[in-house]
């Protein structure tokens, strides 16, 4: 089994199609194995699907009940569903296997997510009296102290902390952001995991648009099957319209079929359906999408940063729209992951090569356009307001009210977030879908 683990967690971060049948039928051939249970729960874990995930950690931990490493996943699970007091639990239970720093770091943050400061604090200071400040743990456990001080009316006290956390950034600033940005996707409002979501995001803007015409542009969209008869309708009215379909839960580009036979499509009842948008902005006769980064480091009042640079990701193939070229993915799906192994996939590991292969910096792919006779200054300022669109959308939808409710107001960490956008021959962007875990 073992040595089957590593193809299959390569399966889950890019095949779950695959993935997840194999590992149902490996669980069901080997129902004492905690490894094979563990890696189907990684699978419904990996398409944001925490509560089977939960359930199948569990059964896992029935078979393994001393293996700290699962309990961390159900403690996980219950953080990414907003169950704290669930969370603390499996923290907690963790703590009495083992003193392990990241069980004290994550049972203390719940503590301050749960209101409980007086608890927090001396769980804080319990582990940093002994916790070595180069321990993989030391940067979160330094925010988090400082953070929870912050809300509990302390600010000289927390400046000793975040003095000591920016003291080791400037000492590996690579390190330290990068373990920082990996946990604060993790544990970041459990609803923003809904954006991330074909369908939720489908009707949040649609809702959304309803009230606010034009305010955001998206490419018409339908959820199989209930709205089965809007997208038959809207073919009618459009009738040499191309439609691209994606999964529900689809990650890594996988399960995507692109046709103009909306009948076909519509038949299926395990898809979001959208408008293809078939001008799109080509370099060299490739297709490529931008992802923007954005920071949102407050919520009342609510302020947020767009990030200048970006990455975009091109297709391997020319983009052709013949019947045949349509059936070729890589032509038309940007989502690089979907490549791997495809001849002419190019990725540069030289942070200097900004515009070559498939993955281009968005300074160097907003400089082809000014190259090409495009008003880049226009596009960015349209990138900027789609972002800013999108937060919109995001705060009518009641996101940044209920975080607010549902916690100490520094205990959840900034909330960085990436938008998929297409930008098309005209130079308009396009959002397309919506990253919870840029």
């Amino acid at each position: 089994m073992s040595a089957l683990s590593g193809d299959l967690r390569d399966l889950i971060e890019h095949d779950q199609k695959s993935a997840r049948p194999l590992l149902s039928d490996l669980v069901a051939r080997l129902p004492k194995s905690a490894e094979a249970r563990v890696l189907l729960a990684n699978s419904y874990l990996r398409s944001l699907e925490a509560a089977p995930a939960l359930e199948h950690y569990r059964a896992a931990h029935a078979l393994d009940p001393k293996n700290l490493s699962i309990r961390h996943q159900m403690g996980l699970c219950a953080v990414v569903q907003g169950d704290y007091e669930g969370a603390l639990g499996f923290y907690r239970e963790a703590l009495s296997l083992s003193p392990q720093e990241h069980s004290a770091s994550m049972a203390a943050l719940m503590l301050h997510r749960l209101g409980r400061p007086a608890e927090a604090v001396k769980a804080y200071s319990d582990l940093l009296s002994k916790l070595k400040r180069d321990r993989e743990e030391a940067p979160h456990v330094l925010r988090g102290a400082a953070m929870l001080l912050r809300d509990a009316g302390a600010p000289l006290a927390a400046e000793r902390y975040m003095h000591e956390l920016i003291v080791a950034y400037r000492a590996n600033p690579v390190r330290v952001a990068a373990a920082l940005v990996e946990r604060d996707n993790s544990i970041d409002f459990h609803e923003w995991t809904r954006y991330a979501h074909k369908t939720h995001l489908a009707r949040a803007l649609a809702r959304y648009q309803q009230k606010n015409p034009g305010a955001l542009r998206f490419p018409a969209t339908f959820v199989l099957p209930e709205d089965r008869a809007g997208l038959l309708e809207y073919a009618a009215r459009e009738p040499s319209a191309l439609f691209i379909a994606k999964p529900h839960r689809g990650t890594g580009g996988q399960g995507i079929a692109i046709s103009r036979d909306a009948v076909a499509l519509a038949a299926r009842d395990d898809v979001v359906v959208q408008r293809y948008v078939e001008r799109p902005y080509l370099v060299d006769g490739r297709k490529g999408h931008i992802r923007l980064y954005g920071l949102v480091t407050s919520l009342a009042p609510l302020r947020a940063y767009l990030y200048r640079d970006g990455i975009v990701r091109f297709a391997p193939d020319a983009y052709d729209l013949s019947e045949q070229g349509l059936a070729n993915v890589h032509g038309h799906v940007t989502n690089t992951a979907l490549h791997r192994g495809h001849p002419k996939l190019e990725v540069s590991n030289d942070p200097a090569q900004e515009n070559s292969g498939n993955v281009w910096s968005l300074r160097a792919f907003l400089k082809r356009m000014k190259a090409d006779g495009r008003d880049v200054d226009h596009v960015w300022t349209e990138l900027r307001a789609l972002a800013k669109g999108f937060l919109a959308m995001v705060a009518a939808d009641g996101l940044f009210k209920r975080q607010a409710k549902a916690a100490p107001r520094r205990a959840f960490p900034p909330k960085l977030f990436g938008l998929d956008v297409l930008v098309d021959a005209d130079g308009k962007p396009w959002l397309i879908e919506a990253q919870r875990k840029p």
